[in-house]
């Protein structure tokens, strides 16, 4: 079984498994860090928790729909744990998919998840916690009409619908008579409901694994409606509004309409802190760069960005990644050669 890499179109070819209401067994196996990750203590590791894994998905099952598929796909993922050969220190843990119909696959988890196992056997994969091992930022997008909430978490290469808010809110007419101001009244008061209990599921969703940036999409005239409910939290991490038809865009739908945006923004946000690490290095503080250099700066407690290029996996670059993010600094993930210079690694420093 060969370990894959989480790529633009991974999550649109894993939504598939299962077409038509098959079986799908989702694992997820955290890897620890050991001092020499060799291909044999990698090994132990995921035998292990893969182990754990089969205990709880047979006790949930049982003798129950689909426990021939289970049985198979966990024989199939076992067969092929061996030759995944998992020896690269920057691998934090491996997702593992199988269906009745085919053949398992498997995706590097290159950012360290919260959890030891997780697993989910049922009708289609569980895939948002391969979201939070995908490249770049952690996009939350909530699609809201009058009537209908969505929201979606996911990045660049992929976008999976992680919540739903359906109300049963009245449609704007003429009635005509005295009633009529209360009655649109109501009709605002119902759509105010709404829109407050699709920005507390975004809320809620923030808290359990916060979004870098959020997006609104949805008719233009409830895009301030929206904002004006949003938390404090999600408006400052507001990154546009987009028009879209909320009730029937598919998840690859709504991507294609956010991608350029996302990718907009992602180059902006490349270029401005770009822009301050030349300047702090011309100006002899504010910013390091090389690996040493950034090592040193994370030990003090002084880096608020990292800046990564994203070819850059070694051991000492996922060390400054683990340091970055166990002192809540941001870790920025910058394409092409800006950093190429500069030893591939750099940091804007707090003081």
């Amino acid at each position: 079984m060969k370990l894959l890499e989480i790529e633009d179109g991974t999550l649109r070819m894993l939504d598939r498994l299962g077409d038509g209401g098959g079986w799908v067994l989702s694992v997820f196996l955290r890897l620890d860090l050991p001092e020499v990750p060799t291909r044999r203590t990698r090994g132990v590791e995921l035998d292990s928790r893969l182990t754990e894994a089969e205990r709880k998905l047979r006790e949930e099952v049982g003798d129950g729909p689909g426990r021939s598929t289970l049985d198979s796909c966990l024989e199939r993922i076992r067969d092929g744990l061996e030759s995944v050969g998992v020896d690269d220190g920057s691998i934090h843990g491996i997702a593992f998919f199988c269906d009745e119909a085919g053949e398992p696959c498997a995706y590097a988890l290159r950012r360290q998840p919260d959890f030891d196992v997780a697993a989910s056997f049922r009708h289609g994969p569980a895939l948002e916690p391969l979201i939070e091992a995908m490249p770049g930022s952690i996009w939350g997008v909530a699609l809201v009409s009058r009537k209908h909430g969505r929201v979606f978490r996911g990045s660049e290469a992929g976008l999976v619908e992680v919540g739903e808010v359906d109300d049963d809110v009245h449609r704007w007419h003429s009635q005509g008579g005295w009633s009529q101001g209360r009655y649109q009244r109501g009709i605002e008061k119902e759509t105010k409901d709404h829109v407050r209990r699709v920005c507390d599921l975004l809320l809620a969703l923030h808290k359990r694994q916060a979004f870098d940036r959020v997006l609104i999409l949805g008719p233009p005239e409830m895009w301030p409606v929206v904002e004006a409910n949003l938390h404090p939290y999600l408006r400052e991490r507001l990154g546009g509004h987009l028009s879209i038809d909320v009730e029937h865009a598919s998840a690859g739908e709504v991507l294609e309409r956010v991608r350029g945006l996302m990718a907009e923004q992602r180059q902006n946000r490349e270029r401005e802190m770009i822009d301050r690490l030349e300047q702090g290095l011309g100006e002899g503080k504010g910013a390091v760069t090389g690996v040493d250099d950034v090592l040193a700066a994370i030990e003090d407690r002084r880096v608020e960005t990292l800046l990564v290029h994203s070819g850059a996996r070694d051991e000492q670059v996922e060390q400054a990644v683990e340091g970055a993010v166990g002192q809540s600094a941001e870790v920025l993930v910058v394409e092409g050669d800006a950093l190429d210079s500069h030893g591939r690694v750099a940091a804007l420093l707090r003081y």
